[in-house]
């Protein structure tokens, strides 16, 4: 079951609908952009009958720098570097092909993408556009700089700014590391901004979610220079509870409060008694201070006492966990960061594509999509502000609106 926070009525339990699957055009931008400029690199290379440095009796020509050339596609501008002879004789054939063959090189190259680009596939939309046969080497340097881009963005700095906002959460997936099909834990952190932007700070795997696991990611983003960390919402997992803990030891754990209603409506059999803890609890988490959620919480456990006695003591030990997001000032963080959802419509997203591939056959495989993924949204994100700081004339209610999927 499924429970979503969208629904003001305590009456229903929600199934989250499937949303129609987004554009991807900075992904493929970039893949494109790459390949194009592989391929006029090997294109000019058998002009000249030399590579690079490289001294050749068959030589044809000298080369002689290069110029911009911007490549109109229908998923935005493409900057290229065209090569350039001493003669001015070298022209290449790849505009041309390109532009004849937009829409279908466009649908190969989104394949490509989601299957963690198959040097196969990408071979063949080079030799289609170059109209030559294209080395499985020249694919290797095509498929290396990519990566070594969304690399570069995975362990970019983050000193510029400080993120007070944390979430964090995990998903898993089937990837083929140490010879054979594993379930792979991916970890991902998003940060707001202290000035209300949101972006993914990173991707990272691991064996599954652990202590270690995400001490590890934890590690990497304080050597970035993440600073300033004052609020972390997740799930309620042991280990990661523990490493948020010891490197973020002066911020605010909030526990997701979906993934709190799911532990919580397991505790009880009944759909009525399930309707019945549902609407307690957003009643509790709908009180306009911590001092007042605090007391209908007490008087939540104290009714369960006696017919429910198990769950009354697990809320009792549990409950004011759920409480952190107390801390914030703003409506709209509150709002927003009483849980993970920001996350878990990313991972659902995310799923929709992995799922067509079912299988990665290395973690560089999965890597390279989901980074290619992350740094589009954090693209997407950075044109909106994701917590609009209040204003004097906000409408102090909105703090006490219940919390809905990002």
């Amino acid at each position: 079951m499924t429970v979503s926070l969208d629904d003001g009525s305590p009456k229903r339990l929600l199934q989250q609908s499937a949303a129609p699957e987004p554009a991807l055009p900075g992904a493929l931008r970039t893949m494109i952009q790459t390949v194009l400029q592989e391929t006029l690199a090997a294109q000019f290379a058998t002009f000249l009958g030399a590579a690079p440095y490289e001294r050749a009796a068959e030589r044809q020509g000298v080369r002689n720098g290069t110029r911009p050339r911007w490549l109109i596609t229908r998923i935005g501008k493409v900057e290229l570097r065209v090569p350039r002879d001493r003669a001015g004789l070298f022209e290449p054939t790849v505009f041309a092909r390109y532009q004849r063959h937009e829409q279908a090189l466009l649908s190969a190259m989104a394949t490509c993408y989601l299957q963690g680009v198959s040097t196969r596939k990408v071979r063949r939309i080079m030799e289609q556009l170059s109209g030559e046969p294209v080395s499985a080497s020249t694919v290797s340097r095509a498929t290396k700089q990519l990566d070594a881009q969304l690399a570069t963005w995975r362990t970019r700095p983050v000193d510029a700014q400080a993120y007070p906002y944390l979430v964090i959460d995990a998903h898993y997936e089937r990837i083929r590391r140490e010879g054979q099909v594993l379930s792979t834990a991916v970890l991902w952190v998003l940060g707001v901004a202290a000035s209300g932007h949101r972006e993914y700070l990173g991707v990272w795997l691991g064996n599954a979610e652990s202590a270690t696991t995400w001490g590890t990611v934890f590690q990497d983003l304080h050597a970035r220079g993440l600073h300033g960390v004052q609020y972390v919402v997740s799930d309620e997992h042991a280990g990661l509870k523990g490493a948020v803990q010891r490197f973020f030891p002066d911020a605010v754990h909030q526990r997701c409060q979906v993934h709190y209603l799911r532990n919580a409506l397991t505790k009880v059999s009944t759909a009525a008694r399930q309707e019945a803890l549902l609407a307690a609890l957003r009643d509790v988490w709908a009180a306009p201070t911590r001092a007042e959620a605090e007391q209908r919480g007490r008087a939540l456990i104290a009714s369960l006492q006696k017919p429910l006695p198990a769950v009354a003591t697990w809320l009792e030990t549990t409950l004011s966990d759920t409480l952190g997001y107390y801390m914030l000032k703003e409506a709209e963080a509150r709002r927003r960061l009483r849980t993970t959802n920001a996350l878990e419509r990313e991972h659902e997203e995310i799923r929709r594509r992995t799922n067509v591939i079912r299988l990665f056959p290395n973690e560089a495989s999965y890597l390279r999509l989901a980074t290619a993924l992350a740094a589009d949204r954090s693209d997407q994100w950075a044109k909106r502000r994701y917590i609009v700081p209040d204003s004097p004339t906000h409408n102090v209610k909105n703090a006490l609106k219940t919390p809905r999927a990002a």
